[in-house]
């Protein structure tokens, strides 16, 4: 078989394949980021490509005759056969996203990371007092027994006389155990540096932390390239099982490692001397399950099936070498514990940083992604779930859905005429919404009479709805006003209000059944936690409108940012906070949604807008002029 060059434009990335290469493949090999939900697998229509050159394609229903005519194919569905240059469509790039990077955790009054520093000054070898360096060190320390490990070792001989015969001794205390983890020439006291990591599926946020005075000193974030593998969890388990595996290791760890990267770079461009990658000697990890077993190499074809076992909870005794992180190869690495399959130490690290569960006042927390996590709880005890909310809010299984990134409505409202007036990410041209945008949406379809109760799109005349084969849609915008496109019109079908009604019913129908697990009502509730990069975007009001979240006095509402990030940061910093994070974990109670009957009936009674019993929603609108919409 031949080997074919492919150029991508407008990039410029290239890369050489073999014949039958996809071009979605070959586009990962070129590092180009292409808008692929499904990882491949011709379900989702977003990896669209204008080849030129020799190569053979598959017709897709996902792509129009519009498109096809003007030579647009599916990269996934698209083989290599010659030379190629490619255009990707503007809607199939991984533009600049909008990261969640805030936290609102606290920087702990009294700071006790699990490092320390030592200032050593040993007596001078002679030849009556000759023994070994290392014996020598640890006889002055009064620890003969403590642990070295090799890296400190081999580093030893030079500091030791470097320094003139002082060192500074870098201890590393976690999960019980204290050993040495670094020596360093001389008075190197001023310095001691910690990284924490929100290992996101979709994007990963690294802090680096001053671990003396509990500051960040600067912060870097990214896609996580495992997206190239698929957009979710169930993609990637699944590509991880057909041999990816390590492939999945390597490419959130380069993903961190760039980042870490970054964070050196600036850092040292601040600091009075370069900082180095052995100047980080602790880490701190949070993501949810599967993205933690990826990160550590393990396998997750079990969390994929039922009963969903992990291979651990709890990892502990984890180094800096075990992680092939860019930093100290000692440092101890603490990765927060997962409760569940669904359910990880992402979810730990919000409810450490919401600090909920140092409260007498019943709390609810709600983490909305792909799979929404929801804790309810107090000091004594915590209950959590996972619900299959669906790629909906995050660009996927919705035409004219996309990611929060450039080009994304984000904001949306509808006219008297049923025109729309939006804003957009980066403040250019519109190629489609992302989930605030969604939720707006919604909202304003059914204020407006567009959508009845059941989501169901009618047809009001004009030229905002109109009927197609499929059914009847809404015009958001028209192909005049968007981003440079081939698509056509941007649209929303009534198949994608089914799938955004499904994904509020999931949220919605998971705290609705962990207060009726607990024997709790919406009136105990003194606080509503809304954590991670969704919530943190979405207007709060009209997610009540529709039935999304509860509908209780909105100053019961409270948003933590990004509650991962947050907790990985405290935990660096406070021996209290990470026996909390602990203690969390042990008290928390996890409950099976995919087999609960009560679960269901609740999903069931969500699938209206607001709810089928409209007293759950007192002040949500009920139709157009307040009047309860068709049932």
């Amino acid at each position: 078989m031949g080997k074919f060059r492919i150029r991508f434009e407008p990039d410029g990335g290239s890369a050489t394949v073999e014949q039958g290469t996809t071009i979605l493949e070959a586009s990962r090999r070129a590092g180009v980021a292409m808008d692929a939900v499904c990882g491949g697998a011709g379900e989702c229509g977003r990896c669209k490509v204008r080849p030129k050159g020799q190569f053979r394609s598959a017709r897709s229903p996902l792509v129009s005759e519009t498109e096809a005519r003007a030579g647009v194919v599916l990269a996934c569905k698209t083989t290599v056969e010659g030379d190629l240059t490619v255009e990707v469509l503007p809607r199939s790039k991984v533009g600049k996203h909008q990261i969640l990077t805030k936290s609102v955790a606290e920087v702990p009054k009294r700071l006790t990371p699990w490092v320390t520093k030592k200032l050593i000054e040993l007596p001078k070898a002679t030849i009556e007092d000759n023994i070994a360096d290392l014996e020598r060190l640890l006889r002055t320390m009064g620890a003969p027994h403590m642990p070295v490990p090799l890296t400190a070792l081999r580093a030893l001989p030079e500091a030791v006389r470097k320094g003139g015969w002082k060192v500074t001794v870098t201890e590393s205390s976690l999960d019980g155990r204290t050993e040495m983890c670094r020596v360093e020439p001389g008075d190197a006291t001023d310095r001691l540096l910690g990284v924490a990591i929100d290992i996101g599926t979709t994007t990963i946020v690294v802090d680096l932390v001053d671990l003396l005075t509990g500051k960040v000193l600067c912060q870097a974030s990214d896609y996580n390239k495992q997206m190239m593998r698929g957009e979710d969890v169930i993609a990637r388990m699944m590509f991880a099982e057909e041999g990816g595996r390590e492939e999945l290791r390597f490419l959130v760890t380069e993903t961190v490692n760039s980042a870490i990267s970054t964070l050196l770079e600036t850092g040292s461009s601040r600091a009075k001397s370069p900082i180095e990658r052995e100047d980080i000697v602790a880490v701190s990890v949070a993501g949810n399950t599967i993205m933690a077993h990826l990160f550590l190499g393990l396998r997750t074809d079990n969390v994929r099936l039922e009963p969903y076992v992990p291979v651990a909870h709890r990892v502990r005794g984890l180094r800096g070498s075990d992680t092939a992180l860019l930093v100290n190869p000692s440092a101890h690495v603490l990765l927060f514990p997962s409760r569940a399959g669904y359910v990880g130490g992402d979810v730990v690290a919000d409810v450490l940083s919401s600090g909920m569960h140092r409260s007498d006042d019943l709390t609810l927390l709600v983490d909305v992604g792909t799979n929404g996590e929801v804790v309810l709880g107090r000091r004594d005890w915590l209950v959590s779930c996972s619900c299959s909310a669906g790629p909906a809010f995050e660009g996927g299984e919705v035409s004219s859905g996309m990611r929060a990134m450039e080009g994304a409505i984000d904001r949306i409202r509808i006219n008297d005429d049923l025109s729309t007036s939006y804003h957009v990410l980066g403040e250019g041209k519109p190629l489609g919404i992302c989930g605030s945008g969604l939720i707006d949406l919604i909202a304003e379809m059914f204020d407006h009479g567009i959508i009845d109760r059941k989501a169901r799109v009618q047809s009001l005349g004009g030229r905002r709805t109109r009927t197609t084969d499929a059914g009847v849609e809404y015009v958001v915008e028209f192909k005049d006003r968007l981003g440079t496109d081939t698509s056509g019109d941007l649209v929303v079908t009534e198949a994608d209000m089914q799938n955004l009604l499904r994904t509020k019913a999931a949220i919605c129908g998971a705290c609705s059944v962990l207060l009726r697990k607990t024997g709790e009502s919406l009136e105990n509730i003194r606080s509503i936690v809304i954590a991670g990069g969704f919530g943190h975007h979405l207007d709060i009001e009209r997610a009540i409108s529709i039935g999304m979240f509860p509908d209780v006095d909105r100053k019961k509402y409270r948003f933590i940012g990004n509650g991962a990030l947050g907790g990985a940061r405290v935990a660096l910093l406070s021996g209290k906070r990470r026996r909390e994070a602990g203690e969390i974990f042990e008290k928390m109670t996890y409950l099976e949604l995919s087999v609960d009957n009560q679960f269901y009936d609740e999903f069931q009674s969500s699938l209206f807008i607001p709810h089928t019993d409209i007293e759950r929603f007192p002040s949500a609108k009920k139709g157009p002029n307040g009047e309860a919409g068709k049932g």
